[in-house]
């Protein structure tokens, strides 16, 4: 897990840093004060006016040796995140970021910054990063490409963007060039925005395809939400007071209204409810509940439900393969209902351009998907009549007058 929070400065080490960092500087603060990082002794510094002319070194990553190629290994191979490679190792977030990126700028192939004894970077570095920041490249790009920390990027924007402001030049682009990514800030409006759709009971992915943003990001600003949410004892919708998913709302795979009176309707027509669940695209067990309701529905009223009509082995069997003619999958069955929820409800239709559109996912015609489906429906197959050559201008009646 991440480090706790450092405790308050006390009176002892503040007079340490005191005496040694005006004449001794950074380097010399480091070593007397080990419970204490680079940045906090920087930071502290400079709250208490503090200056030294001693040029201190640049901070080292904080994953160094075999802690680090297993960090890279996590990150490269394994697919681990920032954040979780940060909590395996005991670091913050930021820390694993830079510490894996610094390291993996030479191994990709990139040029690292040049730096100067100190480890400070020189002038022509500067002028490289901040080509790349007019160029519009995203913090984690520039990064890999020179071999910086984040707050090095972050602080030579900060720097560039007055430094054009003041010489009344053009702003510098948004990182990315305004592309949406986990790592780009936003405004409070758009949190607050996302704030309400999670209040609504929206899940990450939801909100990001309605809003057009981050799902990293979306899923940032929940984790936030939760925290806030638990100090007042309260609780997302459809979620308990940890942030646990109880209840879907809006999910992309619930089953849309339409499917459900669909399967009512074969119910009462004495379908088969498997082979209404079939019809409709959806599981057994949800068909059975359905059957349940309508059951208790009917009795409620003094009626019951109809027999079921049997088609008989040969002719249930047609018309089983006939109602499958959607593939197994997660995947399709979403792709489907969302297909069913454009055309609004139409299900030829949506039948339709589902198949279409699996056929192109999977390198397929869609043409001849689309008729092979017709086919599955039951459409019969004629042979089309080509001739073998062509026949001679004649008439019926030039025949008969030669007859004659």
């Amino acid at each position: 897990m991440p480090k706790p929070k450092a405790p308050a400065w006390s009176t002892e080490e503040l007079a340490v840093l005191d005496e040694f960092y005006p004449s001794e500087g950074l380097n010399r603060c480091i070593d007397a004060l080990p419970g204490r990082s680079w940045h906090a002794i920087q930071v502290m510094a400079h709250k208490r006016a503090l200056k030294s002319p001693v040029v201190g070194n640049a901070p080292e990553a904080k994953l160094q040796g075999d802690r680090l190629e297993e960090a890279i290994r996590l990150r490269e191979q394994d697919g681990w995140s920032f954040a979780r490679i940060g909590a395996h190792f005991g670091v913050c977030e930021a820390s694993a970021c830079n510490s894996v990126l610094i390291a993996l700028c030479p191994r990709k192939g990139f040029r690292p910054a040049a730096r100067d004894a100190h480890g400070h970077l020189t002038s022509e570095s500067v002028e490289r990063l901040r080509l790349m920041l007019r160029k519009g490249l995203k913090g984690v790009d520039i990064q890999l490409r020179l071999g910086l920390s984040a707050a090095r990027v972050a602080l030579e924007r900060r720097r560039y963007a007055a430094d054009l402001k003041a010489r009344g030049k053009a702003p510098l682009p948004a990182p990315g060039n305004g592309e949406a990514y986990s790592g780009v800030r936003w405004s409070k409006a758009k949190i607050r925005e996302v704030e309400a759709l999670l209040m609504q009971g929206l899940g990450g992915p939801k909100i990001a395809e309605q809003l057009g943003v981050s799902k990293t990001h979306v899923q940032r600003v929940r984790e936030r939400l939760i925290k806030r949410l638990r100090r007042k004892g309260q609780c997302l919708t459809g979620c308990d007071i940890d942030g646990r998913r109880l209840r879907v709302v809006g999910h992309a795979a619930a089953v849309p209204a339409t499917d459900i009176e669909r399967v009512r309707a074969l119910i009462l027509d004495g379908v088969p409810v498997a082979r209404a669940a079939l019809m409709a695209n959806m599981g057994a067990s949800k068909a059975y509940q359905i059957r349940d309701q309508l059951k208790t529905e009917l009795e409620r009223d003094g009626k019951a439900l109809p027999v079921i009509k049997r088609l008989g082995r040969r002719l249930a069997k047609t018309a089983d393969a006939r109602a499958t003619w959607l593939p197994k999958g997660r995947a399709n069955i979403i792709l489907y209902r969302r297909m069913l929820k454009e055309t609004e409800g139409d299900a030829a239709e949506a039948r339709r351009l589902t198949v279409r559109a699996i056929a192109e996912r999977d390198g397929q015609d869609p043409s001849l998907a689309e008729q092979l489906d017709r086919v599955r429906r039951g459409a019969s197959v004629t042979a089309r009549f080509i001739p073998s050559k062509s026949l001679p201008a004649i008439t019926l009646g030039g025949v008969s007058t030669g007859a004659l």
